[in-house]
């Protein structure tokens, strides 16, 4: 539209050059920093238990699980039920991380510019929903998968009519997880391999 000598508006026309769009934000903005922070939470998460969990094997738990300590032992045995549908929980944590890191983008996106949501999306995902989590859970995967199992519980809920199927995919054509086996000779340079790292300290 432009304005007459009288003051009066003349439309101009409906062609698609001449329409002038407005954006609206998704969501209000304290509701988007809420929703970053927990997204940002939640792929810290799934990002460590994918090491931390992962990286505890079945047969290992079970040696845990009789000999640790107390509190190991009661985080080992919370552990293993879950651990034991070893491609089912990987289905689970990979389909989780990616879903929360995409909603977390796109949440970004929103805020800023597309330039600016790229880089703070990639730099937040590495340093604190990737580096971060996976140093701490890599020392502390046991007490960390123990004390958030319930909510890999919860999720593996969630995500079963895709991760289950999945992983039903995974154990036909790659077979289920099984723990690790030692042999004779394996077991001695386990035993050796052990001693020297106590001899050491």
């Amino acid at each position: 539209m432009r304005s007459s000598p009288s003051g009066d508006f003349i439309h101009q026309g409906k062609e698609q050059w001449k329409i002038l769009g407005t954006h609206n934000k998704l969501l209000p903005l304290w509701v988007s920093i809420v929703l970053i922070i927990i997204l940002l939470l939640l792929a810290s998460l799934f990002s460590g238990l994918n090491l931390g969990l992962m990286a505890l094997d079945r047969t290992e738990l079970k040696i845990i699980a009789n000999t640790g300590t107390e509190k190991e032992r009661r985080y080992a045995r919370a552990i293993m039920p879950v651990r034991a549908h070893g491609n089912y929980l990987l289905c689970t944590i990979l389909l989780s991380n990616v879903a929360v890191n995409s909603t977390f983008t796109v949440i970004l996106d929103d805020l800023t510019s597309g330039l600016v949501a790229v880089i703070g999306s990639t730099l937040a995902i590495v340093f604190i929903a990737e580096i971060t989590p996976q140093a701490v859970c890599a020392r502390h995967g046991l007490f960390v998968g123990a004390k958030s199992i319930w909510i890999m519980k919860i999720v593996m809920g969630i995500c079963a009519p895709l991760a289950w199927p999945t992983s039903k995919l995974l154990d036909y054509f790659l077979g289920e997880e099984i723990g690790t086996h030692y042999n004779r000779e394996r077991l001695k340079e386990l035993v050796k391999v052990s001693f020297g790292i106590i001899s050491a300290i």
